[in-house]
């Protein structure tokens, strides 16, 4: 009888070593990642970056102390191995790379007259600025959207003749970038999801029976803004209106199994969605070519909030869950490179092009921004007062905006509180108002 051939099993994989190179930086700079594997041929990933490598090493540069892991995978199983790279702030006297742009001398209270406003779990949610106009909108939970006043003062919206209650608690605004008159917003909780204006705020219409939505995203190739794509609120439901929201089909049941909170959705043409997603152990940045039937996972690291497209770079920028960076994409979301440095620490998802073209969001404490498409990050002003939940900028008031909010707490906006903060580019060094009503005098710096 012949006999029948032995099957090699193969040995789990072995990682000899796992170091860093050097072990402790200073924010901003780089250190190597290196590492050795007894098989040549296991796949190999590193987190939480959520990328598979190649070779032997790879440089890094995170923004706070940072725990990588490399995990080496076979037909036996796998192995992993993880080193620590600490992280030091600058020195407050360090020369800076770049000119500092003249900011206020610090952040000050921007609430205003919203302190004391009936709430909810939430207090106050979202504060969002037009790019065009710079109109600058504050969302409080359950007590709908308030616009800034050339005082400091905020006065609420909807208040015309037959306008529909904003009654959810406010996640964001979304802009119509050719008519100032018309934006949209929406929000969790309370059985509204979304709502309307075509006449700057006067009043507000509710699109269709949408509920607790996280994120909305427009076909604004359209004229009549027909078609609406919407992630939900902790949850993997994923909606689409082709009638600008008077109706919505519930496509959840054709999304992977694992994908969890599908929370952001991106428009990108007729047939053409992305969807990030966080929270499920398949989570990551979802591709569909036809119009949500099929669905490919093409980068596989939680994504948060909604992500930054700057039409000038035909690029997408999308925040990692955890912290941890950013990627980008400039061939409509087929493929993602992953920047390793910048963002690394705080609440907040916002991340944005500024007038001048730079990427702004939050990192290290403060506002941070990149002329170089996510490369390289500067500190931009003072450190800020607290881990916001997110951050704005007005083009008119050439100002930054972040905001905080409370849940569980009393359902009231604070008395006397920061919940929302400013701080000035180029402000006078003479005394002025604060947007909280006080008197006070900035420095430049």
């Amino acid at each position: 009888m012949p006999q029948r051939a032995r099957t090699e099993v193969p040995e789990l994989p072995e990682i000899l070593s796992m170091t860093a190179d050097p072990t402790t930086i200073v924010e901003g700079d780089k250190t190597e990642l290196r590492w050795e594997v007894t098989d040549a041929n296991a796949t190999l990933k590193l987190a939480p970056l959520g990328l598979a490598v190649i070779g032997n090493s790879i440089e890094v540069a995170p923004v706070v102390t940072t725990t990588y892991t490399l995990t080496a995978t076979n037909a036996a199983g796998i192995t992993f191995r993880d080193v620590t790279v600490s992280v030091v702030p600058k020195s407050a006297d360090a020369a800076p790379e770049t000119p500092a742009e003249v900011t206020a001398a610090d952040w000050v209270v921007a609430t205003g007259n919203l302190a004391g406003e009936p709430s909810q779990c939430g207090t106050l949610t979202s504060v969002s600025a037009d790019p065009v106009t710079g109109q600058v909108i504050a969302g409080v939970a359950a007590g709908g959207l308030w616009s800034l006043g050339d005082d400091g003062s905020w006065t609420q919206l909807g208040q015309g003749a037959g306008s529909d209650p904003i009654v959810n608690r406010p996640n964001a605004v979304v802009w119509d970038p050719q008519d100032s008159t018309r934006f949209w917003e929406f929000g969790a909780y309370n059985g509204v999801g979304a709502y309307r204006t075509d006449d700057g705020g006067q009043t507000f219409n509710r699109l269709g029976d949408l509920d607790h939505p996280e994120f909305l995203s427009f076909d604004f190739g359209d004229p009549l803004r027909q078609t609406i794509l919407a992630g939900a609120h902790e949850s993997s439901k994923f909606y689409r209106s082709t009638n600008g929201g008077e109706s919505w089909d519930n496509l959840s049941s054709k999304l992977p199994d694992g994908i969890g909170w599908a929370e952001s959705p991106l428009f990108i043409d007729e047939q053409t969605y992305l969807l990030g997603s966080r929270n499920g152990a398949e989570a990551g940045v979802y591709r569909s070519p036809d119009r949500g039937e099929t669905w490919t996972r093409l980068f596989v690291y939680p994504v948060v909030g909604r992500p930054a497209v700057v039409e000038s770079e035909h690029a997408i920028y999308w925040l990692l869950d955890g912290q941890q960076g950013m990627i980008r994409s400039i061939d409509d979301g087929l493929t993602w490179n992953l920047l390793t440095s910048g963002p690394g620490s705080g609440n907040s998802k916002s991340v944005f092009a500024l007038p001048d073209g730079r990427l702004a969001t939050v990192g290290g404490g403060g506002v941070i921004t990149s002329a170089d498409q996510g490369q390289s990050w500067q500190q931009l002003g003072p450190p800020l007062p607290y881990d916001p939940h997110g951050l704005t900028f007005s083009a008119s008031l050439n100002a930054f905006f972040a905001w905080h909010f409370d849940c569980p707490g009393p359902n009231v906006v604070p008395v006397a509180d920061d919940s929302i903060v400013r701080l000035d580019l180029n402000p006078p060094a003479a005394a002025t108002a604060d947007t909280s009503g006080a008197s006070t005098t900035t420095t430049t710096g």
